[in-house]
């Protein structure tokens, strides 16, 4: 699976840092530049457990006075996803889309698969990050921010 991964990579012109590489764990290191934002993506494969985890990185850490209402946020939009999640560490305020699946040999390791976890990882983080922004720092309703994204009229204002 390194192997795709790398190619894959390199096909696509993207500068790869190898954090890690062992027998069991394999992590590479990549930033990128969304239109809202630069963001790290880590690109974690368990050989032992044929899994592999993407994770892209909000680039800003959420202040301690705005886990819960950003927590209220990413629970919203995490019902309607269908694949991936947004994950919060409430002890550091670490925010990060997640983006995962299994792999074995019986399979061919195809860069595609990949490239396709990959975008859904840059894609739903860019897609949110202005509206992870207006929770932090505009003080903003988490409900009404994510209807407005994904252009929902509220019945309610009927």
């Amino acid at each position: 699976m390194q192997k795709t991964i790398l190619e894959t990579l390199e096909k696509n012109n993207w500068k790869v840092e190898e954090l890690s590489n062992t027998s069991k764990l394999t992590i590479y290191k990549l930033g990128i530049k969304l239109e809202n934002s630069k963001v790290d993506t880590f690109i974690e494969i368990s050989s032992e457990h044929c899994q592999l985890l993407i994770y892209t990185v909000c680039p800003t850490n959420v202040p301690e006075n705005q886990r819960l209402r950003v927590s209220e946020f990413i629970t919203r939009v995490n019902r309607g996803l269908i694949l991936g999640n947004f994950e919060l560490d409430f002890e550091d305020g670490e925010l990060r889309y997640k983006s995962s699946y299994v792999f074995d040999d019986t399979l061919p390791n195809s860069g595609e698969i990949f490239l396709r976890n990959l975008y859904v990882t840059f894609n739903t983080m860019d897609k949110y990050l202005p509206g992870i922004f207006a929770v932090i720092f505009g003080n903003s309703n988490p409900h009404s921010v994510i209807m407005k994204i994904e252009k929902v009229t509220d019945p309610s204002l009927n």
